[in-house]
């Protein structure tokens, strides 16, 4: 059935501010603090870092994202003040912290002694203004008379960090006209702003970069304390810090936002995220809490794209990678991933992105695009043709994995098959011929060239084998025709093959299913094909590699020489029925499949394996065993209380923190799995819906497939789709009753199943 996606009805929801009773008690606990980001800046409330999008410093395998200090660390406290250590005096109940998803605004709201006064803070990444961070106070006189003096610490006073060498701090002044709350400090009519710039100290790659990369941060005056006046029942401080590459820009953005009136720049970031929530939203009616564990896992991921960006900016913006703890956290760091790419982003994450926003999904293959030279010199250093990304992605795109793991580098090679297949997702979610001609071809074809030179023949079989790999299981390196690698190889084969066929039919009929959605970094024009490949029939080579089957067990052998019972890592084999979505399957070797891979996965493992055993056991109808594969995807991996995922379950170790690819599995379970969503090359189908744990109605408002959006509703006797945004003419087909076509610039509801 063909589904275009859409959305119409804005329906109320209680977005939940979840209060975190007591601050922290150790910096152990900071951990569970949420990690915030706009696209360009990331960090963790309250953490001594923020990051910038795509700006890492480190030789290679030490590259990692570079670390500015975090001068917009603020809290209340100060010697002899209220607000000592955050708080003392009274019988009042320590501070709560509180996340709004709804708002993407983090607060603090103290008191003072015996409820004399309220002090407001909120934190936020700006979604509009989004080179800045902003904190804002707002002291509320309840009782009493007087000046009240709050202390306050900027815990870090300049943004210094090994990694960047900054240039000695500049003071200046912004000109303002604003009231007090602008701050009057300086002169009445002015602000106080410092200013520091520097590089980054080391490259990652001397043949693809050639010099450091620029940065520079600006932040105004934080004094020692904030005074209520007596003649005053409330006041309201701000305190921005913006970083970029070029100063003009992030001072002009700290003037924007300083002399732009305190409730006014609050809404302008709101509405960013209100106008998101208004296009996409989540819903399990009958279990508040999934719906909350749902929204903040769709907003941990979300926030890592610029969302307050006008589509015309957006084309211009260079999105530096999506690593699994997001972009806010990173540095020298390994738990965090030091802000690399991994197979991550395109198989946990962009499934999901490509189904929210095509514009993000986009920037994400657009990342991949840029570093295709990178790529072809990979290859060619280990004596293959085509491009061969690196197992870990920066910068450059060259290798950065650690020097500790060379392992993973040297075997992981499906990380390459693993781009192609968000290549062929982004096309059959979007059919953008403009796209596939000035990019995806282009990466599809010497993808597919690189795998028809990696794969060797067996003499005895005429078959293909790969050799020296590592799959998605870590516990194992060096095997030969590991079952997913061979599969989703031989699918880089197909769509290569495809790509050559539809990029030979020259520019005439340019009918992207979103003509405002193009990116055209490379500057070729987008009537021109890029070079067709002339190498062989991929799709000859690709229907020879071979699939291990073990016929006496009826199950797919991880690899050559995998014993029953052997312990593994984490989901692999599965992968073939969900997300490959293996054609031919039998269901019985499926279930098989997941019955002796459960079984032997270690508990240490990500949360991701869960959520894929959770969708193929719903897709084989055993909902007893999805619904307890999907309750332990999340249940023992997010952190309360602000649903923070980590990498490991809760006893263990302590793992990666914001660990996003875990919330890309688990949404991928919500929409994939209980929603029934699939894409094709030829079409979108739902089937197979089902309700979540304790849910009497799951809606997915605001899935995009061909530029148009649809809500997908589930309950007990129902499914159907609603569609509000059509760009194209469409039809949906519900199973043998004949296809009809969707009338355009109508909401119409299509039953798609009763019972």
């Amino acid at each position: 059935m063909y589904l275009p996606t859409s959305l119409t009805r804005i329906i109320p929801f209680p977005f939940y501010r979840v209060p975190f009773r007591s601050p922290p008690s150790s910096t152990d606990d900071e951990g569970l603090l949420p990690t915030l980001a706009n696209g360009h800046l990331g960090f963790t409330v309250f953490g001594d870092a923020i990051y910038m999008n795509g700006l890492y410093n480190g030789h290679r395998g030490l590259s990692h994202r570079a670390r500015i200090a975090n001068i917009a660390n603020i809290r209340l406290g100060g010697t002899g003040r209220p607000f000592e250590n955050g708080f003392s005096g009274g019988n009042q109940p320590p501070p709560p912290w509180t996340m709004d998803f709804e708002t993407g605004t983090f607060c603090a709201d103290y008191r003072g002694p015996n409820n004399s006064f309220r002090v407001v803070q909120l934190i936020y990444p700006h979604q509009l203004y989004n080179r800045a961070i902003v904190n804002q106070f707002t002291i509320e006189r309840l009782d009493g008379e007087g000046d009240i003096h709050i202390g306050i610490i900027q815990s870090i006073t300049f943004p210094g960090s090994e990694d960047i060498a900054f240039n000695p701090t500049n003071t200046t002044f912004i000109s303002s006209d604003a009231e007090r709350t602008a701050m009057n400090f300086g002169n009445e009519y002015s602000v106080k702003v410092y200013q520091t710039c520097g590089t980054t100290v080391e490259l990652e790659d001397p043949d693809h970069q050639h010099q450091q990369r620029h940065v520079c941060v600006l932040w105004n005056h934080v004094p020692e304390e904030l005074t209520l006046k007596r003649s005053e029942r409330t006041v309201s401080y701000k305190f921005i810090m913006t970083a970029d590459e070029s100063a003009s820009l992030a001072r002009q953005e700290l003037t924007d936002a300083i002399l732009t009136e305190d409730n006014e720049l609050l809404r302008r970031h709101s509405n960013v995220w209100r106008g998101f929530w208004s296009d996409f939203d989540i819903r399990t009616e009958g279990n508040p809490n999934l719906e909350r564990i749902i929204r903040a896992s769709v907003f941990y991921l979300i926030s890592n794209f610029p969302l307050g960006m006008a589509s015309s900016s957006a084309r211009a913006y260079l999105f530096g990678g999506l690593s699994p703890t997001g972009l806010g956290r990173g540095g020298s760091n390994l738990a965090d991933y030091e802000g690399h790419s991994f197979w991550d982003t395109e198989l946990w994450m962009f499934p999901v992105v490509n189904l929210i926003e095509s514009e993000f999904a986009e920037m994400m293959v657009d990342y991949r695009y840029r570093r295709m030279e990178a790529a072809r010199r990979n290859a060619e250093a280990g004596g293959y043709r085509g491009i061969k990304y690196p197992w870990e992605s920066a910068s450059s795109g060259v290798e950065v994995t650690q020097p500790c793991c060379p392992e993973v580098a040297q075997f992981q090679h499906h990380i390459t098959a693993d781009i192609s297949f968000a290549l062929r997702q982004y096309f059959s979610a979007t059919q953008d011929l403009v796209w596939l001609r000035n990019q995806g071809c282009s990466m599809a074809q010497a993808i597919a060239e690189f795998w028809a030179s990696r794969i060797s023949p067996d003499p005895v079989t005429g078959l293909f084998d790969i050799k020296e790999v590592m799959g998605p299981d870590e516990d194992h390196e060096n095997v030969t025709n590991n079952a997913y690698t061979n599969v989703i190889a031989a699918y880089a084969l197909y769509f290569g093959d495809l790509t050559k066929c539809l990029c030979s039919k020259g520019g005439d009929d340019d009918n992207g299913a979103d003509s405002g959605n193009k990116t055209n970094p490379m500057n070729l024009d987008k009537d021109v094909a890029p070079p067709i490949s002339t190498s062989g029939n991929w799709s000859a080579l690709a229907r020879q590699v071979k699939l291990l089957y073990d016929t006496e067990n009826d199950y797919h052998p991880q690899f050559e020489g995998y014993q029953l019972g052997t312990v593994i890592k984490q989901a692999d084999t599965v992968l073939l029925g969900y997300p490959l979505q293996y054609p031919g399957m039998d269901a019985d070797t499926r279930g098989n499949d997941l019955r002796f891979y459960e079984s032997v996965t270690r508990r240490s493992g990500p949360a991701m394996t869960w959520a894929m055993h959770a969708i193929n056991y719903l897709d084989l109808g055993k909902t007893v065993k999805g619904l307890e594969n999907f309750e332990r995807s999340y249940k023992g991996y997010v952190r309360e209380p602000f649903c923070v995922w980590n990498e490991v379950e809760r006893g263990l170790d302590n793992g990666a923190t914001n660990f996003i690819t875990g919330a890309g599995g688990f949404l991928q379970a919500v929409i994939n799995g209980f929603g029934g969503v699939r894409l094709f090359l030829d079409r979108m189908e739902i089937g197979n819906s089902q309700l979540p744990p304790e849910t009497t109605q799951l809606e997915v408002k605001g899935l995009q497939y061909l530029g148009a959006k649809f809500t997908l509703s589930v309950s007990s006797d129902m499914t159907s789709v609603k569609f509000t945004r059509l760009t194209r003419d469409l039809s949906v087909c519900i199973g043998s009753l004949p296809c009809g076509s969707v009338i355009l610039n109508q909401i119409c509801k299509y039953v798609l199943f009763k019972g």
